[in-house]
């Protein structure tokens, strides 16, 4: 049997290809030329041929026939790429067998474990087919598998399903395995009235009949199946690996193992799915080989990593029958294995990352030297990648990145969302700022449109559902933006003609859905000069997407009609899985990918060779991931059924980690302390190699100093805090009027003063956001001043007075009418409100009419002073005039109610100013007079819907509210607005601006932790 053998310490492609060319007649070139050669995947044939170029040294050659052999396990669904497919029947389509199945899943009753909506029914569909899959791939009758029909096939493996449940297990599992029974059949028979196979039945069937091929007719020319089977394969591949093998031209070249092994250790290998040799040793059992049957493929073989590091991994990983080996003591030899390895401990993924990327960068400081990061965290290749770009290298992702995260693909899951939630401004700005949104427009055009709907109509609480809601709420604009936004809104309607909503109700067939969604997308995307589906299907990233979207329009008619509601979930779950290549290489940059720096997954990885590897994310959950039996059978029903254990994907990974790091000169062990803000484990491997490192005499890996490279990449060489800002602009910039609202902000936060009047910014209010106080305020005001207005001075009784208050409440909801929050919070609280009104005022006037009752009124007086006037203006909520001529000054609240000391203090402003301004006549009818008494009226309408707070005229002391008030006016246009003294940033540790929204601009949690200095601005 021609079985051979690579050493893991050697770079396998570049030991292939020497001991390929070693082989054949020097004088022959044609002879190379006639030679095929089987590898796992493409990328390991596209790497073979990088190999036979180093190895010719510049020497022309007619390179062999290299195919990647699909099939060989059940985490592969690619087509079997031999030559020899003979005439087996189509395979069915990935996404019409998922559409099918997803339909049968439909059916199976909730009470059964049935899938509470469509996007459940796909999900369930994919573990269905995977299992269907791993039975055809697993199975061990390989000439019934060849010879035997689909159907009969399939009633073989359902008669073993018959007895696997027996009364001993839980009922859900006899229920499943019943279920799984009658999906089964269900299956097969609509394969049979198609004319189709399975997809693993088709594969297995493929192999099975290219191995029969090669033992009735041996391969004329040299055919080797090189690194194949490192991590377990499949037991048709393992017969047509057989088959070769034993052919007079045919070869097998495995990956070897670290050392010698004992029987007895071997067999414990076998047995253990975890190991990373285990797949490798049920291959040669299942070849009828034993390791002693490996002869070396070349030798000397090229130069890697130190042989002993191999030997070094292998003792560390041994299963418990080889842990004796644990006992001899060799400190010098493998201090020597351990050259080149080193272990990375990152704080967090984006430190890691961040590392990684120094590392990688590091490597390309040496002329020719190659590097990759290899891990199956696609969010640390992300970051990598990312961090890369920062040093000026874009790397080559292999691994690509999932199509549902591709910025086409994006779009079309940002519109369903935007659909589905009825047009709320999340969903909503997030498709009319995509790069692709254009609505037939010019770009630009869209862009400064969708800006000012934003302003206009999504800033503060959320409109109306539907586009109706959204033409209401821009009613308000003005002049050419409502022209822009009216654009906006007719080019949105007219693309989603057939798409505007998604109710639960009528039921609508998905595929009539999908066409719906994407005329919609195509329709956005347009722009006068590019229609929609070519701006959304352009480049290496729109062409997968463009083919999966046809695959699922010949998919979805198989699926029952659907709620509406659940197409964008539906959709989504179609979406996952499929992976579009990277395109980070050219995104945004216009330059190739760097020709030596690489992020690989572990499958892409699997033979390649690098002068350094980083092993990245080497955590528990992640490299190995965790293992899972699947909902269709429990870990006892897969063994007795004859499937492998869950745990044998942790062997594949574990063979990944060992082949990987044995062979790169410079192996980097890399984790995080926490991923995602929890706490992480080390893989179980670093945590074996660790223990064993320290009973050789307290020997361990050395630490990689990428990660402190990492921490001081942004850490400035001296810490300069930042300043107390306390801008001072000449007192020519400064304003000359003042409001009440400006007092007490100016008072608490001078420096948001500052940000406000002077430099005139302004806060955008949030997205979405809850109904708050400003918003109940002008409510209650509206109401209020409505309903004053309407009763004037006197009482006009309870029922004339209870109609004047519905009449003025409803009168302030209709300015909320688009706000449907507002509505449903403030109608029966302004209910309550008014019941309290009613009596509050019915005491008031009981003695006698009001001389007057002023309401909203505006007043304004001058300051003068010796740096010129000063104009203070403010806003009254309500003036009263008792009948003994007192003025009573009225202030409506809806949050928390200011104390009697908080005037005194200077604090709460408002009414001590709104005093000073009646006694000197600025409100129009109050002709000057004497403040007897301040209140606050606070209006909930909760429980206790209203109370009325009187705090005198005067304070404790007897200084009248209103002298306090003209004395402090005069103070603070005399430092502030008259004269030069700085704005600082909250100078008065227990005062803060109410809403704080210029302390980001001050900058506040860069500076309250440090001196208290300030600084100019």
């Amino acid at each position: 049997m021609n079985l051979y053998a690579i050493p893991p310490s050697a770079p396998f492609l570049d030991t292939l290809a020497a001991g390929l060319l070693a082989r054949l007649p020097s004088g022959d070139p044609e002879s190379l030329a006639r030679a095929t050669l089987l590898l796992p995947t493409r990328r390991a044939a596209r790497g073979l041929r990088e190999a036979f170029l180093r190895a010719a040294e510049g020497r022309a050659l007619l390179l062999p026939r290299m195919r990647a052999l699909a099939g060989l396990s059940t985490e592969e669904a690619d087509e079997l790429a031999l030559p020899d497919l003979l005439d087996l029947p189509p395979a069915v389509a990935p996404l019409t067998r998922q559409a099918v199945l997803a339909s049968m899943a439909q059916r199976i009753p909730r009470r059964h474990g049935g899938p509470a909506t469509p996007e459940q029914a796909w999900l369930l569909a994919g573990e269905l087919a995977r299992l269907f899959d791993e039975i055809a791939l697993e199975e061990r009758d390989l000439e019934m598998l060849e010879h035997a029909a689909a159907e009969e096939f399939a009633e073989a493996w359902l008669a073993r399903l018959d007895g696997l449940v027996p009364d001993r297990h839980a009922a859900h599992w006899q229920i499943t395995t019943a279920v799984l029974r009658a999906a089964a059949q269900d299956w097969t028979r609509w394969l049979t009235e198609r004319g189709l196979l399975d997809i693993g039945v088709r594969r297995v069937k493929a192999l099975a009949a290219q191995a029969a091929a090669w033992r009735d007719a041996p391969p004329e020319h040299l055919t080797i199946a090189a690194g194949i089977g490192a991590g377990g394969t499949i037991p048709a591949a393992a017969e047509l690996l057989r088959v070769l093998a034993s052919a007079p031209k045919g070869a097998v070249v495995l990956q070897g193992l670290p050392e010698p092994m004992v029987a007895a250790l071997w067999d414990a290998v076998r047995q253990a799915p975890t190991h990373p040799l285990a797949g490798q040793a049920r291959l040669l059992a299942a070849m009828g080989a034993v390791p002693g049957d490996l002869r070396p493929w070349h030798d000397p073989a090229p130069a890697g990593a130190p042989a002993d590091r191999s030997v070094l991994l292998g003792r560390a990983l041994h299963p418990a029958e080889g842990l004796p080996s644990w006992t001899d003591r060799d400190r010098p030899r493998w201090e020597a294995a351990l050259a080149g390895v080193t272990r990375l401990v990152a704080a967090d993924a984006q430190q890691e990352a961040a590392a990684i990327a120094l590392l990688l960068r590091e490597s390309i400081e040496t002329p020719g030297e190659r590097a990759a990061l290899i891990t199956p965290d696609r969010d640390l290749a992300r970051r990598v990648s990312a961090e890369l770009a920062r040093h000026g290298i874009t790397a080559d992702d292999s691994a690509g990145e999932p199509l549902a995260e591709t910025p086409a693909a994006a779009f079309l899951r940002l519109v369903g969302r935007m659909v589905a939630e009825g047009f709320a401004p999340v969903p909503l700005l997030a498709v009319l700022k995509h790069p692709l949104c254009a609505g037939g427009m010019e770009r630009t055009e869209w862009v400064v449109a969708a800006r000012r709907l934003e302003r206009a109509a999504l800033r503060g609480p959320r409109p109306a559902a539907g586009l109706a809601g959204l033409r209401a709420s821009v009613a308000a604009v003005k002049g050419d933006a409502l022209a822009q936004v009216a654009a906006l809104l007719d080019a949105l309607e007219l693309a989603l003609d057939g798409f505007a909503e998604l109710p639960d109700a009528p039921a609508r067939p998905p595929a009539d859905l999908l066409r719906a969604h994407t005329e919609t997308a195509e329709a956005l995307a347009a722009t006068p000069e590019m229609p929609g589906g070519l701006r959304l299907y352009a480049g290496e990233e729109g062409e997968p997407l463009a083919r999966h979207l046809h695959d699922l329009t010949e998919a979805l008619p198989n699926l029952p009609p659907i709620a509406p509601a659940d197409w964008p979930d539906l959709f989504e779950a179609a979406l996952a899985g499929p992976v579009a290549p990277s395109l980070r290489a050219t995104r945004g940059r216009g330059d190739a990918a760097h020709p030596r720096i690489a992020i690989l997954g572990l499958l892409e990885a699997r033979l390649q060779s690098f002068d350094r590897v980083v092993l990245g994310a080497l955590e528990e959950t992640a490299w190995p991931q965790a293992t899972d039996p699947g909902p269709w059978m429990s870990r006892p029903m897969r063994a007795a059924f004859g499937l492998p254990e869950p745990e044998a994907r942790i062997g594949r990974v574990a063979a990944d980690f060992l082949f990987a790091a044995a062979s790169a000169p410079q192996a980097v062990f890399s984790s995080a302390a926490r991923r995602g803000g929890s706490p992480t484990v080390p893989a179980r491997w670093l945590v074996r190699l660790d223990t064993f490192l320290a009973g050789q005499e307290k020997l361990a890996l050395p630490a990689s100093p990428a990660a402190a490279w990492a921490a001081a990449l942004d850490a400035p060489d001296v810490v300069a805090p930042c300043l107390r800002p306390a801008p001072a602009p000449p007192p020519a910039l400064r304003p000359r009027r003042l409001t009440v609202s400006d007092a007490a902000l100016l008072i608490a936060d001078p420096y948001a003063f500052y940000a406000k009047r002077v430099l005139r910014l302004n806060p955008l209010k949030d997205l979405e956001e809850e109904v708050g106080a400003i918003d109940y305020g002008m409510l209650v005001h509206a109401a209020m001043a409505g309903f004053l207005r309407a009763i004037g001075t006197g009482w006009p009784g309870p029922v004339a007075a209870q109609e004047a208050w519905a009449r003025a409440s409803e009168a302030a909801l209709d300015a909320y009418r688009d706000r449907p929050g507002i509505l449903a919070f403030w109608t029966p609280r302004l209910a309550n409100i008014g019941a309290f009104v009613l009596e509050e005022e019915a005491a008031l006037r009981s003695a006698g009419a009001l001389r007057a009752c002023l309401v909203e009124m505006k007043g304004s007086a001058q300051l003068c002073l010796r740096g010129g006037d000063i104009e203070i203006e403010a806003r009254a909520d309500r003036l009263d005039q008792l009948p003994d001529g007192g003025w009573r000054v009225v202030d409506y609240k809806t949050g928390t109610v200011p104390r009697a000391k908080d005037l005194a203090a200077g604090g709460a402003p408002q009414l001590p100013i709104e005093a000073w301004l009646l006694e000197e006549g600025a409100f129009p009818g109050s002709e000057g007079g004497t403040v007897t008494d301040l209140l606050y009226w606070r209006l909930t309408g909760g429980e206790q819907a209203g109370e009325v707070k009187a705090l005198g005229a005067a304070a404790e002391d007897g200084t009248p509210f209103a002298a306090l008030a003209r004395d402090r006016l005069v103070e603070l246009a005399e430092r502030w607005l008259l004269g030069a003294a700085p704005f600082a940033s909250r100078p008065h540790p227990a005062r803060s601006a109410a809403g704080g929204d210029f302390d980001h601009l001050a900058r506040i949690e860069e500076w309250s932790a440090g001196t208290p200095e300030t600084g100019g601005g």
